[in-house]
């Protein structure tokens, strides 16, 4: 289960920054991991994997180091809760962000681009928070104020008003806008994660520090009742452990996972 302040700061916000989750044999791992997957040559790379401008697909399955982190002790009562205990994993590709991209990336979220009445859906029941399209990212680099990354509009995820088109636009995608005070950019280190919710209103600053870059594994979790957003091969199926194999599984609404039935998950 949440915390209570956990579950306040996430309803009021659309985000929470957990610091220290990983410890530092866990992160010294996932960032060997990550590592060699960024260093393997494309032609190298095992089947199913791939490298295109930053993004590496897959790379949750990459590791043992990497798919740990889908079903963290930190993380993994707080996927149940805001799933509703019906988890699902539905993508998990590792990204890096360096200077030589000089790209400002817009702000999104799934509010503005589906306007349906079905999905996605945020409420409070029961004391609890229900949410199905989430958002874990694992810092595996430590992000500085000044640096760029990540922002977000805090409580824009229970916004009644469409975002005005022309709020924190920049003249062209390779300068970032003007600073505004609705606008908040975090800055996690290496070994904190970020929850957000896909309603939540967010976008990436252009990353500035030239000697070094930002690396982070991206976990998007959905209900299990809900058709995944990509289908996983058998050549990446193949190499997870029993128990991320469940956690991929779609299944019907009234399914209960061995998973869930856990607070502590070994894989």
């Amino acid at each position: 289960m949440m915390t209570s302040e956990q579950r306040y700061l996430f309803d009021m916000t659309g985000y929470l920054h957990l610091e220290n989750v990983l410890n530092g044999e866990e992160l010294h791992k996932a960032q060997e991991a990550a590592d060699r997957y960024i260093h393997t040559p494309p032609d190298a790379l095992p089947t199913g994997f791939a490298a295109d401008q930053g993004n590496y697909t897959h790379g949750f399955a990459f590791d043992r180091a990497l798919e740990v982190l889908t079903m963290h002790p930190r993380t993994w009562p707080i996927i149940k809760e805001l799933t509703n205990d019906k988890p699902q994993l539905v993508g998990g590709s590792l990204r890096v962000n360096t200077h030589e991209q000089r790209r400002f990336f817009e702000l999104h979220s799934r509010r503005e681009e589906d306007s349906s009445l079905e999905w996605p859906r945020y409420f409070c029941q029961d004391g609890r928070i229900y949410c199905d399209d989430l958002v874990f990212f694992f810092y595996l680099t430590d992000v500085f104020p000044g640096d760029g990354g990540l922002v977000v509009v805090p409580g824009s995820h229970k916004s009644e008003f469409k975002r005005p088109e022309d709020f924190f636009v920049p003249d062209s995608e390779e300068v970032d806008p003007q600073p505004h005070p609705a606008v908040v950019n975090i800055t996690p280190r290496a070994g904190d994660v970020v929850i957000i919710t896909e309603l939540l209103t967010h976008g990436v600053l252009i990353w500035k520090p030239e000697d070094r870059d930002r690396r982070f594994l991206i976990l998007r979790y959905r209900p299990q009742h809900m058709l995944p957003l990509n289908t996983f091969s058998e050549d990446i199926k193949t190499r997870l452990s029993p128990e991320t194999l469940e956690l991929i599984e779609t299944a019907p609404y009234y399914h209960v996972k061995e998973i869930v039935k856990e607070d502590h998950i070994t894989t």
